[in-house]
């Protein structure tokens, strides 16, 4: 990654700004940003949802499904529009293209990071801004320390997405490595089944998974520092090694 600090601002800049353009180009990865804020409007206007429950902790549906549909969006764009786009700039040689000019590797990884970074970063504040101001959401006991596990797990899951990004040569093969490790985190982070009604075992391993480690943060469950040292982890993990496996062609 010192390729990165050595790559000079002017130049990352440029490139983001290139990245950028060409993901515009791909609009099907942008339908994605979309879907989290239609079903917080759709769960919102459910009676049920915002009715409290006893086996939630006295919580509304609506309560616990605000953090978890704002966890699908950086999962959406690190674990499918990522590796995917990557793999369609592989099939249709724009990194051969790229590779022949004196851009590092760990350069280009970097911008295009950077993008996705800014979508998720976009799509999860009006996710939370929508659950708040329309569905009187409320904010949790330490909102620094949830900001600072929602940073953290978008930061793991693009390291883990960019990890995929490197290696898959083609867009089903990213779609088949992204897709189980997206589903995956929903799991863990309650899309399917909230985790405050799982088995004990089962909430403690989900603690494990990026985006469970970050609705457990959101909920208080557990140890702050334990969440935010597996976040961590992944992203210092993931990241370097994917700068190194990355593949041109």
């Amino acid at each position: 990654m010192s390729t990165v600090l050595h790559f000079p601002r002017r130049g990352l800049r440029t490139l983001t700004a290139i990245q950028a353009k060409l993901l515009l180009r791909e609009p099907a990865a942008l339908v994605w940003l979309g879907l989290p804020i239609v079903l917080v409007v759709v769960f919102g206007n459910i009676p049920a949802f915002l009715t409290p429950a006893a086996d939630l902790g006295g919580k509304r549906v609506i309560d616990v499904y605000v953090p978890t549909l704002a966890a699908m969006v950086p999962l959406f764009l690190a674990c499918t529009a990522l590796p995917m786009t990557m793999a369609s700039w592989r099939e249709k040689d724009v990194l051969r293209r790229l590779s022949v000019s004196p851009v590092p590797a760990a350069g280009m990884l970097a911008a295009l990071v950077a993008v996705m970074a800014a979508l998720a970063t976009a799509g999860v504040a009006v996710i939370v801004a929508i659950g708040a101001l329309a569905f009187d959401v409320s904010t949790p006991g330490n909102p620094g320390a949830v900001l600072a596990s929602f940073v953290l797990g978008a930061a793991a899951v693009l390291a883990l997405g960019l990890l995929i990004a490197a290696r898959a040569r083609t867009g089903p093969a990213a779609s088949a490595m992204g897709v189980p490790l997206m589903i995956l985190n929903f799991f863990a982070s309650g899309l399917y089944f909230p985790v405050a009604q799982m088995p004990h075992l089962l909430q403690r391993v989900c603690e494990f998974i990026p985006f469970g480690a970050v609705t457990a943060a959101w909920s208080g469950q557990g140890q702050l520092w334990q969440h935010l040292l597996v976040l961590a982890g992944y992203t210092a993990v993931a990241g370097p090694l994917a700068a190194r496996t990355f593949r041109w062609e």
